[in-house]
């Protein structure tokens, strides 16, 4: 398999990177159909989701045992002011509710709205548009798999990300698909839609070479970061001294832990090569106890001298806790970019799920804290040891690396 070409082919399929592109938010909450939008305005349902966030595991232990409702509430205040000056505030509406939460450090809180038709609830830039005018660094063209965007400068605190192509239904020429903001605090923030009309918040983002950190867009059309698993489990040999096992996901559905253990019998003996990939990228988790064969041999296994762990930045959840456990081993090295980080809080046996009293928005809030230790990661998520750049296959830079480091 070669990972960058394979996956840029795939990238480029408009069902593909749809998936892609929605499946960070599609994982953290079950998505029902919603009616007609109501008459409540984004205030309304601010009120709403400060009275339901307090049935998260995470509001408990960081906002009421701590007896920090009243910081909390002058959070909401300053909220309310930002939603007030923003004159598209009902397009961004969802947005600024998951800013709202993000008071609370947990990535399993979700607040989100589907829009039934994407042209409809998706705001469009009423200014002319000039490519040729590029006032920073920040401002210019970006590309994530066939769409493009012009991300424009309006302010010295704010940006319009405003499509010029797209494979996406509803996406016609000069919707806005996303606003970078400057906080007081001199931190980026972006709401950016998916392919799908739904809205996410990200904040203290970064832009680095080209691309808007923890996602897709990049100036150069390239996605090193990326990766594809074509199948489940993956093994190759890469070249005498490096084996590699690719991960596609930890689910612990009956089938895919027999598909799990087939794997690991048929493999795992025979990897006698003094160097490991272990690719979790784009894992978003299931449970650890999928890859406990995994664990188990390593810690008998002599041979190997190095293992590389690959993350990305949607390698999540019980992925990152797999990370993790093999980080245990002294021989292990974590390569690529921060994890998502959603690994301190999780749903149980079940979320808290609800709709608000303005039903086109949703819920979903943690009921488990896993671990104290853990709240380290949580949204920051894993920082690895060895960076690697959007410039060149994420596996030759490990190779590079390892060669380097034997001279």
């Amino acid at each position: 398999m070669t990972i960058s070409q394979t996956s840029l082919k795939k990238l480029n399929s408009k069902k593909t990177y749809q998936k892609l592109l929605i499946f960070t938010f599609i994982f953290f909450g079950t998505y029902s159909a919603l009616g007609q939008t109501s008459a409540c305005d984004c205030l309304t349902v601010l009120d709403d989701a400060s009275s339901l966030i307090q049935h998260s595991k995470s509001y408990k232990v960081q906002i009421k045992k701590e007896d920090r409702e009243q910081e909390f509430q002058q959070w909401k205040d300053k909220i309310v002011l930002q939603i007030k000056k923003d004159n598209l505030r009902s397009f961004f509406c969802a947005g600024y509710l998951q800013k709202y939460i993000t008071f609370i450090n947990d990535r399993h809180n979700q607040i989100y709205k589907i829009p039934e038709t994407v042209a409809e609830h998706i705001p469009t830039y009423q200014k002319p548009i000039d490519t040729t005018k590029v006032k920073d660094k920040i401002s210019g063209i970006y590309y994530a798999g066939r769409d493009q965007i012009f991300v424009k400068k309006e302010t010295d605190s704010l940006w319009y990300g405003i499509t010029l192509k797209s494979a996406s239904e509803g996406w016609e020429k000069g919707k806005i698909r996303l606003k970078i903001q400057k906080t007081k605090e001199g931190h980026l923030e972006l709401f950016e839609f998916y392919p799908n009309g739904v809205l996410s918040y990200q904040n203290n983002i970064t832009i680095n070479d080209g691309r808007i950190q923890r996602t897709f867009w990049n100036k150069a059309n390239r996605y090193f970061f990326q990766i594809n698993h074509e199948q489940n489990f993956n093994y190759k040999s890469v070249n005498k001294n490096f084996d590699y096992i690719g991960i596609k996901t930890l689910s612990r559905t009956r089938n895919l832990m027999k598909e799990a253990e087939a794997f690991y019998e048929k493999n795992l003996k025979n990897l006698r090569k003094e160097n490991l990939i272990v690719d979790l990228r784009n894992n978003g988790g299931g449970a650890t106890k999928q890859a406990a064969p995994l664990f188990k041999w390593l810690k008998k296994n002599k041979h190997i001298k190095q293992v590389f762990v690959l993350i990305n930045f949607q390698t999540a959840s019980a992925a990152e806790l797999t990370a993790l456990q093999l980080k245990k081993d002294r021989r292990t090295i974590i390569a690529g970019e921060n994890s998502r980080g959603m690994l301190a809080y999780g749903y149980g046996n079940q979320s808290f799920s609800a709709k608000t009293k303005c039903p086109e928005f949703s819920v979903n809030f943690s009921t488990k804290h896993k671990n104290g230790k853990l709240n380290q990661y949580e949204k920051k998520g894993i920082t690895p040891e060895l960076y690697l750049q959007n410039t060149s296959n994420w596996i030759n830079q490990i190779l590079e690396f390892n060669e380097k480091n034997q001279l």
